[in-house]
């Protein structure tokens, strides 16, 4: 008796991550664009810098959802089952969004800094 309940302890542990591992090869991060240097930037480089921000920022709200979506199919389908939702899923999933939130805000700033140097290096 002791030994079955043991196996099915050690199933229950390592069924959590791979949960998790299935639920994060479905949504795959955004690689971010190189900002370019605001000072010696040419407009043509800005604006495609603009757009390839914009892109980014719209990619990663995509990814976001689709952690979240992960979560919650996760939780939905963990919920059925003898083993319960392991909370190391949902731990490990939000702090893929919360890296990806910071580094669409980084970006973000990176861009607006690179408009400023631009704008200091070529004033009207």
């Amino acid at each position: 008796m002791t030994r079955g309940f043991l196996l099915t302890a050690a199933l229950v542990i390592l069924a959590g991550p791979a949960f998790a591992q299935a639920f994060e090869d479905k949504c795959s991060a955004p690689i971010a664009p190189v900002v370019p240097d605001g000072k010696t930037a040419a407009v043509p480089q800005l604006t495609q810098a603009a757009n390839d921000v914009k892109n980014y920022i719209k990619a990663s709200d995509d990814y976001q959802g689709c952690l979240l979506a992960e979560i919650n199919t996760y939780e939905t389908q963990a919920k059925g089952t003898k083993q319960g939702i392991d909370p190391n899923v949902r731990k490990t999933l939000e702090a893929k969004g919360d890296t990806n939130q910071k580094d669409k805000e980084r970006l973000g700033a990176a861009y607006n800094k690179a408009v400023g140097d631009y704008r200091a290096a070529h004033p009207k």
